[in-house]
């Protein structure tokens, strides 16, 4: 166990399965989740893909040029509508039996809609799941599954919005082109516990001081009152 405090976390919250699938509903689906920046969208078509939780996701500029998050799944068989990372399209298609769908999301073609589904689907029924809703901050795109989430204001809170205004104050933010990733194979909280660890920058960062790259006070906690 982690002694936190007075407190000891169990170590099998990093590893328990029950609870990473209980995460992924309570704190993914039900959370504002980073989708892409304005600038990755810059006109109509334009998309992005990306993850909420494990459902992959486009983030695109719809016609009416407002930012859609659609469900990458096609909702007759559940095979991928969208295969690139980025990119700009008219519309989405599915490669298995050639669904066709709006820069909304919604179905607007489908073949053999009178022969093979005899005249069954009804295509306002069968769109593309949407996020449930979609809000900007300075031009940060974020998502979430839950209608009933708060403002992503609130959401943010002061200590997000700041660490937002904090890159917004330099100029204007543009997104260099291209998809980078990195894989850690680790459990998620292990990840964002490290960004709030002001123990280990000193020891794990010291050659960086040590270089001259970083500053002994830009590794210091900061306190904003």
């Amino acid at each position: 166990r982690l002694r936190m405090g007075q407190a000891l976390v169990d170590r099998r919250i990093f590893s328990d399965e029950g609870v990473y699938q209980a995460e992924l509903k309570k704190i993914f689906a039900r959370g504002w989740n980073f989708m892409c920046h304005d600038s990755q969208l810059p006109e109509r078509g334009s998309y992005f893909t990306n993850y909420i939780g494990e459902d992959e996701v486009i983030a695109v500029r719809d016609d009416d040029l407002n930012v859609q998050v659609l469900i990458n799944s096609c909702p007759h068989r559940g095979n991928t509508v969208c295969r690139a990372e980025q990119g700009k399209a008219r519309s989405f298609f599915c490669s298995y039996h050639g669904w066709n769908f709006g820069l909304n999301g919604d179905l607007i073609g489908l073949p053999g809609q009178d022969t093979f589904y005899r005249g069954g689907i009804d295509k306002k029924d069968w769109g593309l799941t949407k996020a449930a809703k979609v809000e900007s901050y300075k031009g940060f795109v974020f998502a979430t599954l839950d209608p009933d989430a708060i403002p992503l204001d609130d959401f943010l809170g002061w200590v997000g919005r700041l660490g937002i205004d904090q890159i917004a104050e330099q100029g204007d933010v543009e997104v260099v082109d291209g998809v980078q990733k990195n894989i850690v194979k680790c459990n998620w909280k292990l990840a964002v516990d490290n960004l709030f660890d002001w123990y280990h920058p000193k020891i794990s960062h010291g050659s960086a001081v040590k270089q001259g790259m970083l500053t002994e006070e830009f590794l210091a906690p900061r306190m904003i009152l």
